[in-house]
């Protein structure tokens, strides 16, 4: 399951709630810029997002730069 995680107050959202924008970085992969999570109806706007996955041990897996 793909999820996004707030750096700064370290929340996860599930992805499959949220819409981003991507954005590529110099070194090769990418970023994601904008994130609203939309799982309370109204748009929430998360301000340091990181695309990742959770892993076996429970851990989140970053996918993005």
């Amino acid at each position: 399951m793909l999820v996004i995680k707030n750096e700064t107050s370290g929340v996860i959202y599930p992805a499959d709630l949220c819409t981003w924008i991507e954005a590529p970085v110099s070194g090769g992969g990418y970023s994601i810029n904008t994130v609203n999570f939309y799982g309370t109806g109204a748009a929430v706007s998360i301000a340091t997002p990181v695309l990742g996955h959770i892993g076996k041990s429970g851990r989140f897996v970053k996918m993005s730069a």
